[in-house]
């Protein structure tokens, strides 16, 4: 959203992404419009998806993520890395895994991660992962012994992992981003139900080897739930939560005055939050509010200067086959275009489906449906690559004999699009990642290298898999 993107010569920029495919044009403006790609009539991955492989036999504890450090879109610092929880079970005991990703390499055997003494490294799951300055990741996890708050350890992909820090929450309640050039901000919740509850914002800038003086978010008595974080191109931050039955948002600039906290609307017990903040003092909050079985989803695009107005409702329905809405959605994802791109999960004709849209300077005007309307899909993940694009990943349950889904038995889509500006996203047909059968936790990260993009999932026997998207230009 920070500038409007250049408008691109329709065949010849659509067929050089490989996205004049049929029945990929955009919707009718203004609404909930089905392309329904077949994914029978598809050539399931043409050849673009690797064979899906087993990246260790050991079983994860929660999803695996992929990083990939860089300072720009086009531009790696450093080699990338898979990083997940080893479970018990596995050789050695539980811990924290690190399979390093060098460039058009297939992920290398996992190893323990270690501490710069050679100790062996376990931070308790949920894990979160992010690029960082100097071509390293960081990890945020709680110690063993921990009983309270997290803590971030920074390392390359080969380690060893040092402490970069702390965090004032537990794993669960922390928050990662990052920033244009490599700045990683990491949002920790403090106080709780009694006492000074709020929000601890910590960055370490692309310049820097160390964390900023913390930063924190004055908020209301009560619990912080459903944090979310987002940084621009100066590290202006903008902060997102769930309290007392509200949702609020924060705007902390790297330099200048305080802002007040705002209130965007009323929210339910687990709203799923997305957040974005650019570098022309504008920012996006995207929501799902589950109750009572049914979701709204929200939009609330800021004016100058992060300010909020009224939110947008994009659609209300009753979830499909009584499945809770997925913790995955929304996602949004500023463009390499610095165009932004929405994709959520949404319901038509009592089934679950992909709806994506692209978000400038009017807002979101057009929405497109990029799974298909006769298969329930449930939204996985959405990331930007280096040419413009966007991959969308997600998965199919299938249906019971009573109509029930089997969130245990899913096949994995991914489609690859553009902001075909003005106001439309367009996608190519989906391609199939793996067919039905156990589908967890799946994920997805592109090498800043090329336009290679990497799935992850937990899969037969909790097991990490994975399959490369070849690069385009290859």
């Amino acid at each position: 959203m920070a500038r409007l993107p250049p408008a691109l010569a329709a065949g010849a920029a659509l067929g050089a992404l490989g996205l004049l495919a049929p029945g990929a044009a955009g919707a009718p403006a203004g609404a909930l419009a089905s392309a329904s790609p077949s994914v029978a009539s598809a050539t399931p991955g043409a050849g673009a998806w690797s064979v899906p492989a087993a990246l260790s036999a050991c079983a994860a504890v929660g999803p695996a993520r992929a990083v990939f450090p860089r300072d720009k879109p086009t531009h790696a610092t450093g080699r990338g890395a898979i990083v997940w929880s080893g479970a018990s079970a596995c050789p050695g005991g539980a811990g924290t895994l690190v399979s390093a990703i060098g460039r058009d390499d297939v992920p290398a055997m996992p190893s323990p991660a270690r501490a710069p003494g050679g100790a062996k490294l376990s931070l308790r799951p949920p894990l979160a992962v992010a690029p960082a300055p100097h071509g390293q990741l960081v990890i945020a996890g709680s110690p063993p012994a921990s009983t309270g708050g997290g803590q971030l350890v920074q390392g390359s992909a080969g380690g060893p992992f040092s402490t970069l820090g702390t965090l004032a929450g537990a794993a669960s309640q922390n928050a990662l981003a990052t920033g244009y050039l490599g700045d990683v901000a990491a949002a920790s919740p403090t106080g709780g139900a009694s006492g000074r509850a709020g929000a601890r914002i910590d960055v370490e800038r692309y310049f820097a080897r160390g964390l900023s003086p913390s930063r924190i978010v004055p908020a209301q008595d009560g619990a912080v739930q459903a944090l979310t974080v987002s940084l621009d191109f100066r590290t202006d931050a903008i902060a997102v939560w769930r309290q007392r039955g509200a949702l609020y948002a924060h705007d902390l600039p790297a330099s200048g005055r305080p802002q007040p906290t705002q209130r965007l609307a009323g929210a339910g017990p687990a709203p799923r939050v997305a957040a974005l903040i650019s570098d022309d003092n504008r920012a996006i909050v995207a929501w799902a509010d589950e109750r009572a079985g049914a979701t709204s989803v929200y939009l609330d695009v800021s004016s100058e200067g992060v300010r909020f107005g009224r939110p947008r409702l994009l659609e209300r329905f009753a979830d499909p086959a009584g499945l809770a809405y997925p913790a995955t959605s929304p996602r949004l994802v500023r463009l390499s275009s610095e165009s932004v791109m929405m994709a959520w999960s949404g319901a038509e004709h009592g089934r679950w489906v992909v709806r994506t849209a692209a978000i400038d300077l009017n807002g979101l005007r057009r929405i497109s449906t990029v799974s298909d309307a006769h298969a329930d899909s449930l939204l996985s993940d959405l990331q930007p690559g280096p040419d413009g694009e966007a991959i969308a990943l997600w998965t199919e349950p299938q249906r019971t004999a009573d109509g029930r889904l089997d969130v245990r038995d899913q096949a994995l889509l991914a489609a690859r699009g553009i902001d075909a500006y003005p106001g439309r996203t367009i996608f190519a047909a989906p391609e199939q990642i793996a067919a039905a059968g156990p589908t967890e936790d799946a994920t997805l990260a592109f090498d800043p290298a090329s336009d290679r993009a990497l799935a992850l999932w937990r899969g037969e026997r909790g097991a990490v898999s994975y399959a490369i998207r070849a690069s385009s230009h290859s």
